[in-house]
């Protein structure tokens, strides 16, 4: 099976074709960039195209499977899930998300060999995690902050309407929430890493996604919020003014949740958490 790629801005072409990278091998094997990530089985290259015009970061993330072959026999691609996953977000969920220049894959008789996915680089990105610890010191008193107030109410919103679409991250931890900090008291939310997610159907396998969700996101946010910004935060995500003894049966089993997979991995709790 031939390699695949796809490139979904045309008008960049010319642009990576003269930084070097013209066919599918030249993004899988590049040693161009900064390396910002690593892992078993995934790469992320930090890129800079002085061409582009203004001049702007690119991140390449390369999947590796080789020595993989049974979990690889038609292995779905997880760039182009990702590209895709990126199209819904923005379409159908109005969240933004990173720009995808281009993306591909490579098969040997069905087997998932490797695969590529480069995007946009956001400008003055920052984890929401590593914002949150810059501006606020955790744990400490929190000052009542118009700033904090709106990324708690717009990430809220931002994933009421994601489920209210039917679409589930399955991995939206704060690291994977993105705050473009342009000095404005309303920094634009970006939402990345979304290979694992999908528009999800049946109501059983909603419920599962909301709760994942849910839980990734309650993993890092309880280090850094007050029992009152959960609180507060979760009436904004269910549109509620105050929480149903339903509601808090969810937040139970989110506690649940949390508990059961940090104790599995041996990750010690630093604050308790939140009763109801």
């Amino acid at each position: 099976m031939p390699d695949r790629l796809t490139i979904l801005k045309p008008g960049m072409q010319s642009t990576l074709e003269s930084g070097g990278f013209r066919v599918y091998e030249d993004y899988v094997s590049t040693m161009k960039g900064d390396v910002v990530s690593r892992s078993g089985t995934t790469e992320t290259r930090r890129l800079v195209l002085n061409e582009t015009v203004p001049a702007c970061s690119l991140f390449l993330k390369i999947y590796r499977y080789q020595g993989r072959n049974r979990r690889s026999f038609l292995r779905r691609d997880k760039c182009r899930l990702e590209a895709r996953n990126y199209q819904i977000l923005r379409g159908h969920c109005r969240v933004n998300v990173p720009d995808v220049i281009a993306h591909g894959c490579r098969r040997a008789r069905c087997r998932l060999v490797d695969a590529f996915i480069l995007t946009r680089g956001v400008p003055n990105a920052v984890p929401m995690s590593e914002y949150f610890t810059r501006r606020w010191q955790a744990p400490g008193p929190v000052p009542d902050d118009p700033l904090r107030k709106y990324l708690l109410t717009e990430t809220a919103s931002m994933l009421a309407r994601m489920h209210s679409a039917g679409f589930f991250h399955i991995d939206l931890q704060w690291r994977n929430l993105l705050v473009s900090d342009d000095g404005s008291s309303r920094p634009s939310i970006f939402v990345i890493d979304s290979a694992r997610g999908e528009l999800r159907k049946w109501p059983v396998h909603q419920a599962h996604g909301r709760l994942r969700d849910l839980s990734s996101l309650f993993k890092e946010a309880r280090f850094h919020l007050t029992r009152c910004e959960l609180f507060r935060w979760f009436r904004q995500y269910l549109g509620v003014p105050k929480l149903s003894d339903e509601h808090k049966a969810m937040i139970r089993t989110i506690q649940q949740d949390r508990l059961l997979k940090d104790e599995g991995n041996g990750k010690a709790t630093k604050r308790p958490d939140i009763e109801t």
